[in-house]
């Protein structure tokens, strides 16, 4: 679990403008050629504080394929990371040949090359039903209050009707006014954004994200817009779950307000077809969620200040339901894993005291934030699937990838099964950030990273890889061999060679090479994934760029590739899986 010290979304800054500053000129060329000039890099000034910009790397990828031409592919993520926050710009990029070649676009978030915002994050695909249609959802900032609009920070969605090569107009579905417009705190602050088309219905897809109001709470709703006319129009903000009168009602938490939020939200929408129990789903929409939480008994205090190891924080997964297409939403949330122990990812594991409680790290900190699971629905038999980090099954609790399942439209839920094949023995059994995915013909796929072929002889060159892990539904009345309906198939090797944990960006929380997601989806019985890989060294230092004596604020170029975002294309054949393609994406 995050220390609710870092609850609030890494986007959240207390950012400031300073006109008076040095400016080490410096990697001007490369700068000019990706159209961010010297004037816009020294509005990333944070007072008080370091800022390093990454530019060259990219983190957290999504990828979403057309449902009705599997050759027409999209992806984007985000673009020369910011250590505190966001990066620089989203990239996208689209095939048209079913991945072989891509060709890089443009959308218009960044406000040096003619967008809306000087930061991007949490960028989300999901393409309409008929394939007429992608779209793409984003958290976006303001570093500096810019003059002409309040729109400071804010939840945006564009829209592509050419599979990529070109997008609208960013739209604000949620806004609000930055620290320097309102230095009392009381801006609002949203986070994790995500967005999914109704395979049901062409014309409607759904937003979702979780806004802590004023930015300064630990208290954050879940709450949404919804379009039903294929984004020309989309609905006033909507509030799909506030976690406080549910957890207090149950005796859950603490019952201080602002002790609780649901984050990490994504919308799964089911379809409308027999199921094991001989019933129809009704096409109910389900938001998925993690809630953290304060220990019953625990102070604001306590819950505000806990660090790792966690004392007085819980964190659960719940969805939440609605039946009218995301109008409204049940109050009440169904647990669908309850309170799961998690820790910090460190890439030599933990230490621990005579008891066997943990209480440090060892080796460096991995930023892949723990209290991120991933969702999915079989589309043909309404099958629920949730992957998640879990310390739960290992007496010294290191991570590994736990799955549940539910075959009644998410009323029941299944025990947690250990789902990741890091072998128990090597030297290094940690394995993290999961993302599931599921097939047409029943083949759950489970995208995940671990550290299985590293030694631990360096703990600042940690080797690292990506896996596939595919698992194939059995029927009704089996549990098959994992005794939860499904049994294990094969795995995939991702990664052709190791590579190393720390040479991705440095944030605020830890070293960046695969950030808070990963991305997993299909179309038809093939897998599509994206990852973001670290790249080989040497590496040269950070250069100073803008420098604020006056307010103690510094901002350092990082020119070094870093990180570049990978797609992998499984071919599902009846005798096993095929990788078909691997390609890097500039």
């Amino acid at each position: 679990m995050i220390s609710p010290s870092n609850i609030l979304c890494s986007l959240t800054l207390l950012i400031h403008f300073s006109f008076a500053a040095v400016i080490t000129a410096s990697m001007t060329a490369q700068l000019f050629a990706s159209n961010i000039t010297h004037e816009c890099l020294d509005r990333q000034e944070v007072y008080g504080r370091t800022t390093t910009i990454y530019h060259g790397s990219s983190v957290e990828p999504t990828i979403a394929v057309n449902p009705k031409n599997k050759n027409h592919i999209v992806a984007a993520w985000q673009q020369d990371r910011i250590s505190n926050g966001g990066s620089l710009d989203a990239g996208v990029s689209y095939s048209r040949d079913g991945g072989k070649h891509w060709h890089k676009c443009k959308v218009s978030f960044q406000i040096c090359d003619g967008g809306i915002n000087q930061r991007s994050g949490d960028e989300w695909l999901s393409y309409s039903a008929d394939g007429s249609k992608v779209y793409l959802c984003a958290s976006v900032l303001n570093a500096t209050k810019e003059p002409n609009t309040n729109n400071q920070f804010g939840v945006v969605v564009t829209i592509s009707e050419d599979d990529g090569a070109t997008w609208s107009e960013p739209r604000y579905l949620f806004s609000s006014m930055n620290y320097l417009s309102e230095p009392t705190h009381q801006f609002a602050n949203s986070d994790k954004t995500s967005i999914t088309a109704d395979p049901n219905n062409k014309d409607r897809a759904i937003a979702v994200w979780a806004t802590f109001n004023p930015s300064s709470s630990y208290h954050g709703n879940a709450q949404s817009s919804y379009t039903t006319d294929g984004g020309k129009n989309w609905s006033a903000v909507q509030q799909v779950y506030d976690p406080f009168p549910d957890l207090t009602q149950q005796g859950l938490s603490n019952g201080i307000q602002n002790d609780n939020q649901a984050s990490n939200n994504v919308v799964l929408i089911l379809p409308k077809r027999e199921i094991c129990k001989k019933r129809r789903l009704s096409g109910d929409w389900l938001d998925f969620a993690v809630r953290v939480y304060a220990k019953p008994g625990a102070t604001d205090e306590q819950y505000t200040n806990d660090a790792f190891p966690f004392k007085y924080t819980i964190a659960d997964i719940v969805t939440i339901r609605s039946k009218d297409h995301g109008k409204t939403w049940n109050p009440n949330a169904k647990v669908v894993v309850p309170s799961f122990v998690n820790n910090l990812l460190y890439t030599g594991g933990y230490t621990y005291d005579a008891n066997g409680n943990i209480i440090g790290g060892l080796g460096s900190l991995m930023r892949d934030d723990q209290t991120v699971p991933s969702y999915n629905v079989n589309p043909k038999n309404g099958f629920l699937y949730v992957a998640y980090q879990t310390s739960t099954f290992r007496e010294d609790k290191l991570p590994q990838i736990g799955l549940v399942t539910s075959r009644d439209g998410g009323h029941t839920w299944s025990k947690g099964v250990n789902v990741s094949r890091t072998p128990t023995n090597c030297s290094n059994p940690q394995a993290f950030e999961p993302f599931v995915a599921v097939t047409k013909n029943g083949r759950v796929g489970i995208l995940y990273f671990d550290f299985r072929n590293d030694d631990r002889s360096n703990f600042n060159k940690t080797k690292m890889d990506a896996w596939l892990a595919i698992y194939q539904e059995v029927k009704c009345s089996d549990g098959g061999s994992t005794t939860i309906g499904f049994d294990f198939v094969e795995e995939i090797r991702l990664s052709e060679k190791s590579y190393i944990a720390q040479n991705g960006p440095n944030t605020s929380q830890g070293f960046m090479t695969d950030g808070d997601y990963q991305f997993l989806t299909t179309q038809g019985n093939n897998f599509y994934a994206i990852y973001t890989k670290s790249l080989k060294g040497p590496f040269t230092p950070a250069t100073v760029f803008f420098k604020d004596p006056v307010h103690k604020a510094i901002v350092l170029l990082d020119n070094n590739y870093r990180t570049a975002p990978f797609v992998s294309i499984i071919k599902n054949c009846k005798n096993g899986a095929d990788l078909i393609l691997t390609k890097k994406l500039k």
